[in-house]
């Protein structure tokens, strides 16, 4: 079983993990020159904003999954064959986002792998996950209804609903890896929701709780770097790496749903850009909001950004509570 006491000591050791791992690697991703170009050149306000952090280095993300992978299995993440699901799936998104950083280095106007790629990547590595969860023991192809008490078995329906997971989770928290410290905080505060769900569950989705704590404690050790002004990025490693554990993990603890709620800003992140492509594209170019993902919106409205995020944060803590709140049933 996996105490409290075990959870607090793999927290501070990836986040002391993370924060020692940062101390050398930051000067090697400079001198490397791993910058990422610039990007905005069709929206000019956010052209100025990318330009004063255009000397940042990127793929930090690097370090941050490192720490979390080895307090993780220290902790006892390895022991049952869930861990070794969410290990395959960090690794596996995490080979994504390394090829999609190292692509944009390319050149000044280099883009990184376009989205259909991408997005058949994220749906291929979430088959997978579907069809692995629904063999051997433990197998699971049931989803929890938030605030219902009761679970849906969705059979072979469960695959295609994992790949939907798992590519949602991996590319919204993409979109919210855009301002320093917004996406590895959110980020933090799912994780340490889904260990609480994991350590009072069921044996199996227990021996879940040293992964979500390991990835918590690095997304705070992450801070130390990535809080406002960042000195490092998480770049799409780091994002499409802890997007996908945290699909991976809902799929395995039968929390999935829930991510709608503890998860509720990087849905909205997601949500967002979804609206404003399908506005722009059927509606003359017309726009819902002055940029996507919504927090540049407000950015761009004349809110400052550490501000934005730090409210973000709070929305963020405050959705992650209601579902601790509100689970009583699970």
């Amino acid at each position: 079983m996996f105490l409290p006491g075990d959870a607090a000591m793999a927290f501070l050791a990836s986040l002391a993990a993370c924060v020692v791992a940062g101390r050398f690697a930051i000067p090697l991703l400079r001198r490397a020159q791993w910058v990422a170009p610039v990007r905005y050149e069709d929206c000019p306000p956010l052209m100025e904003y990318q330009e004063a952090k255009q000397k940042t280095p990127t793929m930090g993300g690097l370090f941050l999954l490192a720490a979390a992978v080895a307090a993780a299995a220290a902790s006892g993440g390895l022991a049952h064959r869930n861990g070794w699901v969410v290990l395959g799936t960090v690794l596996a998104f995490g080979l994504v986002g390394v090829v999609d950083d190292v692509l944009k280095f390319r050149g000044t106007n280099a883009i990184g792998l376009r989205s259909v790629p991408k997005l058949s990547a994220a749906l291929a590595i979430g088959a997978v996950i579907g069809l692995m969860t629904m063999s051997g023991p433990h197998s699971s192809s049931a989803v929890e209804i938030p605030w219902a008490n009761r679970s849906v078995e969705l059979g072979w329906a469960w695959v295609p609903f994992a790949m939907l997971v798992i590519s949602g989770c991996a590319h919204a928290v993409n979109l919210t890896d855009g301002m320093d410290g917004l996406a590895a905080g959110c980020a933090a505060i799912v994780f340490i929701v889904l260990g609480v769900w994991a350590m009072v569950g069921e044996p199996h989705q227990q021996a879940l709780a040293p992964w979500c704590i390991a990835l918590a404690g690095a997304c705070v050790g992450f801070l130390w770097f990535n809080s406002f002004p960042a000195s490092v990025f998480m770049g799409d490693v780091g994002a499409l790496g802890l997007g996908g554990a945290m699909g991976a993990i809902s799929l395995l603890t039968r929390t999935s749903a829930w991510l709608a709620i503890i998860g509720g800003v990087f849905v909205l992140e997601a949500l967002s850009v979804m609206l404003q492509v399908a506005s722009y594209k059927w509606r003359g170019k017309q726009r819902i909001f002055r940029v996507a993902p919504i927090h540049h919106h407000f950015h761009l409205g004349g809110v400052s950004e550490p501000k934005v995020i730090v409210r973000f944060w709070i929305v963020g803590l405050m959705l992650g509570l209601v579902g601790l709140a509100t689970a009583g049933g699970r």
